[in-house]
């Protein structure tokens, strides 16, 4: 960019034009916050944290860029100068379920994006203990994103305690613009019109999945959630990768296949369309750039009377592989009227991280620690990314194997009815590992207790509170839970 003028004009890219409008609607909510919170043991410098915090908001371009709404759309403007200076809060005497609730609300707090959308706050227990929580609105991050950042935190830390220069590959100064760039470019294309057809191609006028919801929609949504945690069992765990490879697919297009296929059986839909999050940062120039380079694949499922956990893998697998040639095309603009998905799956590879922070454990508040810039670094569990969607599905490695995350929507699901959708793909799952060629069809989904509740009821019996039928041949046309409503506040990740 050439001028001020240019820097302070700068288009929004159509996933940001997305989070734009959700933060419009609902300003209060966190459901788009990305939160990164870690536990450090070890001496900590606070002035040292503080000048890194500093460093890396001024090397990263969306860290020091602010939203506003114009007559012409919503536009960023990028300062010159870092936005954010680092929080300090002093927890002495503290407990860790006090640190832990500090560390939530750090993360969870909302952002104004008139002002920034970045911040990180530095809690001191002890002296030996410290939590350091660093949170950004998905306008500028992604779960890649997050990683970069405390990455170069804690390289910037080590730096500037030594009173060296942190050893950063450095980064295109206009990388984000110029990715919005060349997303315009290609959209108005012949190349981007092709692509664009192509995506509505691959839906073929199917509709989003739609689960039976336990109340209609609010007209306006609040965006709070409630997540639900399923670690699998190791059998199934263990199991997955030569399932997968039987049938000639991916492990992550069989665990989507197995959610298309409970999708089917819940919904009673033989074609729908899921979301799969993918990344669209592409080229070894955007590798360590922070942003939000996120594209939501549709990707459509269809069943019949004969589908098997096979055949159903090999068909996610062939249209997640189709779905990445034309991940550029960002799919919000070829479906501009049109609610193409309420539910999605995305993988979290973890191991793919640098540092290689392990994820929390499900029931635990903090995972195993790693050694990094000379601490002991863990990371806390704090609840996120809950609200956005009906149902969104996070598949995580974790030191104990495989861990699925369900986060839902309170305004429209109880906690009960996500954890009997939890129950029955895990009985799927566990299905689809042990024999892909089962039927899709043929497995059972109420689980020894439901079915003897349900017994009682076709027997004449009362079984107060028990969960509806949504296992017979008509499928769930409704049902309600017997939980109360599900706060926000009261949910966690893994707790």
């Amino acid at each position: 960019m050439s001028t001020a003028e240019e820097v302070r004009a700068l288009p929004l890219t159509a996933i940001q034009q997305s989070m734009w409008t959700a933060h419009q609607v609902a300003p209060e909510a966190s459901a788009y916050n990305i939160v990164m919170p870690l536990r450090l043991r070890g001496r900590v410098d606070p002035a040292a944290m503080a000048a890194a915090v500093t460093a890396v908001g001024a090397r990263h371009e969306l860290l020091r860029s602010v939203f506003t709404g114009t007559a012409a759309g919503a536009r960023r403007t990028v300062s010159g100068e870092p936005l954010v200076r680092m929080e300090f809060r002093d927890l002495a005497g503290a407990d860790e379920s006090a640190l832990y609730a500090a560390a939530e609300e750090a993360g969870a707090r909302p952002f104004r994006l008139e002002s920034g959308a970045f911040r990180a706050v530095l809690l001191r227990r002890t002296d030996e203990d410290w939590a350091l929580v660093t949170s950004a609105h998905h306008i500028v991050s992604d779960f890649t994103s997050r990683w970069l950042l405390v990455r170069d935190v804690l390289d910037a830390y080590e730096a500037c305690a030594a009173g060296t220069e942190p050893r950063w590959r450095p980064v295109p100064p206009d990388a984000y613009a110029g990715h919005a760039a060349e997303e315009l470019r290609h959209t108005a294309s012949e190349a981007g019109q092709r692509a664009a057809a192509l995506w509505q191609e691959s839906v073929g006028g199917a509709p989003a999945a739609e689960l039976p919801l336990d109340r209609p929609r609010p007209a306006v949504r609040s965006y709070r959630g409630g997540t639900v945690v399923r670690q699998l069992p190791r059998d199934t765990a263990d199991g997955l990768g030569a399932a997968a490879g039987a049938v000639g697919a991916t492990p992550f297009a069989y665990l989507l296949s197995v959610f298309q296929a409970l999708t089917h059986r819940w919904t009673g839909q033989d074609a729908f369309v899921l979301g799969v999050p993918a990344t669209s940062r592409m080229g070894r120039a955007l590798r360590d750039v922070i942003g939000c380079f996120l594209n939501t694949m549709p990707v459509r499922a269809d069943f019949g009377p004969g589908s098997t956990f096979r055949s159903a893998a090999v068909q996610a697998g062939e249209r997640v592989m189709r779905g990445m040639v034309n991940v550029r095309y960002p799919c919000a603009l070829a479906f501009p009227r049109a609610t193409v998905f309420r539910t999605a799956l995305f993988l979290v590879q973890m191991d793919r991280m640098e540092p290689p922070v392990p994820n929390v454990p499900p029931g635990a508040a903090e995972g195993p620690s790693v050694r990094y810039a000379g601490l002991d670094v863990s990371l806390i569990d704090v609840p996120q990314q809950e609200g956005q969607l009906d149902l969104l599905l996070r598949i995580e490695q974790t030191p104990d194997g495989i861990t699925a995350v369900f986060s839902y929507d309170t305004d429209v699901l109880d906690r009960a009815t996500v954890e009997r959708f939890a129950d029955g793909w895990e009985r799927m799952l566990a299905a689809a590992v042990a024999a892909p060629d089962t039927p899709v069809a043929d497995v059972e989904l109420a689980g020894e207790d439901e079915l003897a509740a349900l017994l009682a009821l076709g027997a004449g019996g009362s079984a107060p509170g028990s969960p509806d039928d949504f296992d017979g041949p008509d499928g769930p046309d409704a049902f309600e839970s017997s939980d109360p409503y599900d706060s926000f506040e009261n949910a966690g990740n893994h707790r």
